[in-house]
C-alpha cells in the first residue's frame, strides 16, 4: 500500500515536472534519504526489519529506473517536446481604479490561507502564483517580492483595504439580487 502510493506520487510528480533539473535534483535527494534508512536498518540488525528493507530495495529500484528514464529524456530531448502553452492569451486587464498593490494583496491572501494547490495537491510557490496572475490579466509585477514587502508595509487600516472592497462589492450584488 504505502509502495503503491509512492509509486503513484513519483509517476505523478515525473509527469507534471517540465524541470529536468528539479527531476534530477529530487530523484537523487529521495535516493540519498532512503539509502540513508537503509544504512541505519542495516545497523541495527533487527530481524524484524527485514519487510522495510525489502521495501526500500523496491524503492531503490524504481527510483533508479526513474532516473535512468530522466536521462534517457535529457539525452533525446526532440522524443520529449516540453508542453508549453503559448496559445493561452486573455484579453483581460486590470481596471485604471485598481493597483498592482491591490491584486498583491489578493495573492498574498491566496497564498498565506493556502487556498491554491497544483496539480498534485502541493502548495504552489509565491511567485508560481503571482506569475499567474500576470499572465492571467496581462501586466508585470516589477518585483514580486517588493510588492509582497509592500503589502505589509501597509498601516494597519490599509493592510486588506482591497479585499475588504471585494467583501463590500460581493455583500452589495447578493443583496441586489435578493440574497441578503
Amino acid at each position: 500500500m504505502a509502495y503503491d502510493d509512492f509509486v503513484r506520487q513519483l509517476l505523478l510528480f515525473c509527469q507534471e515536472e517540465q524541470n529536468i533539473i528539479l527531476l534530477c535534483f529530487a530523484i537523487n535527494y529521495t535516493v540519498a534519504e532512503v539509502k540513508e534508512l537503509n544504512m541505519r536498518l542495516e545497523v541495527e540488525d533487527d530481524k524484524s526489519s527485514l519487510e522495510i528493507r525489502l521495501l526500500i530495495i523496491k524503492v531503490l529500484s524504481i527510483l533508479d529506473s526513474t532516473f535512468k528514464v530522466i536521462q534517457f529524456r535529457l539525452d533525446n530531448p526532440d522524443l520529449f517536446p516540453i508542453n508549453i502553452e503559448n496559445s493561452f492569451d486573455p484579453d483581460v486587464y486590470l481596471a485604471n481604479d485598481v493597483d498592482m498593490i491591490d491584486i498583491m494583496e489578493l495573492i498574498c491572501g491566496l497564498f498565506y490561507s493556502h487556498s491554491v494547490k497544483n496539480k498534485i495537491g502541493n502548495p504552489v510557490n509565491f511567485s508560481e502564483l503571482a506569475r499567474v496572475f500576470e499572465k492571467g490579466m496581462n501586466f508585470k509585477f516589477a518585483d514580486i517580492y517588493k510588492k509582497r514587502d509592500d503589502v505589509f508595509k501597509r498601516k494597519a487600516t490599509k493592510l486588506t483595504e482591497f479585499l475588504n472592497e471585494l467583501i463590500i462589492a460581493i455583500k452589495i450584488e447578493s443583496k441586489n439580487r435578493g440574497y441578503l
